[in-house]
């Protein structure tokens, strides 16, 4: 018995012996005098460095990534930082030394400060982030598979987090995410995302929770590119399932090709979904599980909503669907939406689907383009919004004015002013309008050649078609104003 308890202590002596724990003095590591000050557990080729077993730098003490170099972790290796971990060097790899074969991971400890920049993290098991102070701009993530976290390639959990200008690619876990009973307010910005969630679970390949009250989770200018073959994948999810606060900002990002585009789901949820360009998020081609441009559903005490406006959503199996007692504008309603959400080719089952009120809440909806490249009149419009017309347990959604509807010379006036120049043009012009809202142009047969959404002030219009006179509709605010136009 004894021999074998001098055996276990020998191997559990050697194990402890292969780590390396700063001492939490305040000193600061580049990789080159860590791997002076741990030979074995960071060893120094001369043209890059090699991670054999667990390093923790302590609370009070620093590691800096000063060097362009390739950092290569064996398989089941951490690298845990409870002080300060900073990148200033331009071209940064942390990689597996062996891809088949990924490290554990890089955990950031809570109270600690990580900034990646300008890095390459890959064939790794996820970054756990346990602080609130965090920011990774200029880097790629990718090839992660599950490992020291099960909840995303990059994982929050607290504070205020930071992601700009990144990629995340190819992902077996979403490319961020944080738990459903935690607050994490994250600004993810300028970012590019391509086949995440690569396992096919039901998760989109951003999966956010609740923000909490303390911030607002933004969702800006990014692409979301989907994998078809991934059809239990959706674009983006900010989420409140378990009832926390949950605030808001999902503009101007571009999502292609997944499950659904976005959704926000519990009562508690406010803010905006503003500006995105949502196109045939529809992979799996079931009405009843997906396929929404966007989705927002709750339970409950019907809360504040969320504004939704200047969308453009096309080819999904349900342009937007509102659930449950969910509450939202639309356009013209509370929250202040202009509306100007475009809709095209939403539908399944031979039917056409821009809006699904399915709550029993009244919705406000004016201003929106609900059958893009159409001129359309009430009776259309009506054919493509589900509500109380189709079902008296529905709320009613109140549509008009819209946009993109036929021109009628009784809502003609002069007080809608906008001008044209040059006039006649090559089909190249400027409209300088007073306000925002559509326009229409169509021939002398009243076949449409062009719409689409403007603004207020100066709109660049090009219009290829041959020369002869042409008819421009103008609309806004329920109002169109009717100008001839001359190609040459």
């Amino acid at each position: 018995m004894k021999k074998i308890t001098t055996l276990c202590f020998s191997l559990l002596s050697a194990y402890l012996l292969s780590q390396f724990t700063s001492p939490g003095t305040g000193v600061t590591y580049n990789l080159n005098s860590l791997a002076a000050a741990a030979p074995t557990v960071l060893v120094n080729s001369g043209t890059g460095y090699q991670m054999t077993a667990n390093i923790t730098i302590a609370a009070g003490d620093f590691l800096l990534m000063d060097e362009n170099t390739i950092l290569k972790m064996d398989a089941g290796v951490q690298l845990t930082i409870g002080g300060v971990y900073n990148t200033t060097a331009t071209d940064f790899l942390i990689t597996a030394t062996n891809p088949a074969a990924i490290f554990k991971g890089i955990r950031l400890e809570e109270g600690s400060d990580a900034t990646f920049k300008n890095t390459i993290l890959e064939y790794g098991g996820g970054l756990q982030v346990l602080t609130t102070t965090f920011l990774m701009d200029n880097c790629t993530v990718r090839y992660f598979k599950s490992g020291l976290v099960s909840g995303a390639a990059v994982n929050f959990s607290r504070g205020n987090p930071v992601v700009t200008n990144s990629k995340f690619i190819e992902n077996d876990l979403p490319a961020v995410g944080s738990g459903g009973n935690q607050s994490v307010a994250l600004e993810f910005t300028n970012n590019y995302l391509s086949g995440n969630t690569k396992l096919n679970s039901n998760r989109p390949q951003i999966n956010m929770g609740p923000s909490g009250s303390a911030g607002v989770t933004k969702v800006l200018n990014n692409t979301i590119i989907g994998n078809r073959a991934l059809t239990k994948v959706g674009g983006i999810s900010v989420s409140s399932l378990l009832g926390g606060v949950n605030k808001v900002l999902i503009d101007g990002n571009t999502v292609t090709d997944n499950r659904y585009g976005i959704t926000v789901a519990g009562n508690n949820s406010t803010g905006t979904i503003s500006n995105n360009i949502l196109t045939n998020n529809n992979s799996e081609n079931n009405p009843a599980t997906g396929g929404s441009g966007i989705s927002i559903n709750g339970s409950g005490a019907v809360g504040t909503g969320l504004k939704i406006e200047k969308n453009q959503i096309r080819g999904h199996i349900w342009g937007i669907t509102v659930i449950g007692t969910f509450s939202a504008d639309l356009g013209g309603g509370p929250l202040g939406s202009v509306g100007e959400n475009v809709f095209k080719d939403n539908g399944n089952g031979g039917n056409l689907y821009a809006l699904f009120n399915n709550t029993a809440n009244p919705i406000s909806a004016k201003n929106n383009c609900w059958r893009e490249g159409e001129l359309s009149d009430d009776g259309m419009v009506e054919a493509v919004i589900s509500h109380v017309v189709d079902d008296p347990a529905l709320g009613e959604v109140t549509f008009t004015p819209y946009l993109c509807g036929i021109p009628l010379a009784s809502v003609e006036t002069k007080n809608l002013q906008a001008s044209i120049y040059p006039n006649p043009s090559n089909g190249i012009f400027t409209l300088s309008a007073e306000k925002a809202g559509s326009v229409m142009i169509t021939d002398i047969s009243g076949k449409l050649i062009y719409s689409g959404i403007v603004v207020k002030g100066k709109n660049s219009i090009s219009v290829k078609s041959p020369a002869g006179v042409y008819f421009m509709a103008y609309e806004a605010e329920g109002k169109r104003q009717s100008t001839k136009l001359i190609i040459k």
